[in-house]
């Protein structure tokens, strides 16, 4: 049995159930941007018929049904699949029981009506606006987009992809064009566990207060320090987050190449605004906070410093170890990670 995750991009992933439920919902961006049509119509009263355009702004919402589609559509039929149907990728790891789940569909529900949070939404999807121009409807993707960054993992030893991937079936938020190619790292051990006990403390998880690295030489262009962790690791989101990115990296590495690194432990973050790193540099320290059930590393590469203008790009890691459970280990001098894989760096140096 193998992962339907091939390391070339241009071969087209098998996908299990869950994902192929995500991946032939249809993409709500352009459906959602119609809504600006209706402004004209609040300002000119000779223009009030356009008002009704205000409607394709709940498109915006769509991510949330789909999430919470696929995340009721698991917790009835389990994250495993029959012997006749594509397993996922990531069913070897311990995502939580249903309990946890259910915690974690009402926390998402709840936190729709969380100022922040829904300031955040709506600028996010306003951001599409400029990248699409950007782009002139183009955006970057596997198959057009390549950098000349030599990235390496912002991480030392053997990490987890619990979420994220070049390929739209795995892609940690498709339809939020910032977050496309962004990933999600933890620390498994060989039982698929992120965590010692129960889900209790954060400091109970393997990858709390692990260190987070430069992916890449480069600036630093903004920093956040100050958000809590939030003490709850059992489905539950923080109802008081200031920020989805909580404790967060901002990176420039190239002119239009940003990297992200967000959800940081709390007075963790080694460094200020202004300050040049090198790759493989120690930045900060993994920990829980912003939009998170558990603690665990949000790193993407975007094209903009600002993070609801960036858009994403698909990144290679340089000298990259990869593994699965029903695969064997490779290494590679460059490749895409996909949600499954177990991946560390290789050949790579750490710098103090």
């Amino acid at each position: 049995m193998t992962v339907h995750h091939p390391i070339d991009p241009d071969v087209e992933p098998e996908p299990g159930r869950l994902a192929a439920i995500r991946s032939s919902f249809p993409d709500p961006m352009y459906v959602f941007l119609l809504g600006f049509l209706s402004i004209p119509g609040y300002l000119f009263e000779r223009f009030a018929s356009l008002q009704l355009f205000a409607l394709f702004f709940l498109a915006g919402l769509w991510p949330l049904v789909v999430g919470l589609a696929t995340t009721l559509f698991g917790m009835v039929t389990g994250n495993g699949t029959d012997e006749t149907d594509t397993p996922e990728p990531t069913d070897w790891i311990d995502m939580g029981d249903r309990a946890t789940n259910a915690r974690a569909l009402a926390s998402m529900l709840l936190l729709q009506f969380q100022p922040i949070l829904l300031l955040t939404g709506i600028l996010q999807m306003v951001g599409h606006i400029p990248i699409l121009a950007r782009h002139r409807g183009r955006l970057p993707s596997p198959a057009t987009y390549e950098s000349d960054v030599d990235y390496r993992l912002p991480l030392e030893g053997s990490w987890t992809v619990v979420n994220g991937s070049p390929d739209r079936e795995y892609s940690h938020s498709w339809g939020i064009l910032t977050q496309r190619y962004a990933y999600d790292f933890v620390i498994t051990d060989d039982d698929g566990r992120t965590h010692e006990g129960e889900r209790s403390l954060p400091e109970d998880y393997y990858c709390f207060g692990e260190p987070i690295l430069a992916p890449a030489d480069g600036v630093v262009v903004s920093v956040r320090n100050d958000h809590r962790d939030y003490h709850r690791t059992d489905g539950r989101m923080d109802p008081f987050q200031r920020s989805i990115l909580g404790n967060n990296v901002i990176l420039r590495h190239a002119d239009d190449e940003y990297s992200v690194l967000a959800h940081l432990e709390r007075g963790s973050v080694a460094v200020d605004p202004g300050d040049r790193v090198e790759r493989g540099q120690r930045i900060a320290r993994c920990g829980n906070s912003g939009n998170t059930t558990e603690p665990h590393l949000h790193f993407h590469v975007q094209d903009h410093p600002n993070f609801f203008l960036g858009a994403g790009l698909p990144i290679r890691f340089a000298d990259v170890g990869t593994d699965h459970p029903r695969t064997e280990t490779e290494s590679h001098d460059a490749a895409y990670v996909h949600a499954g894989q177990r991946v560390r760096p290789v050949n790579g140096t750490v710098a103090e």
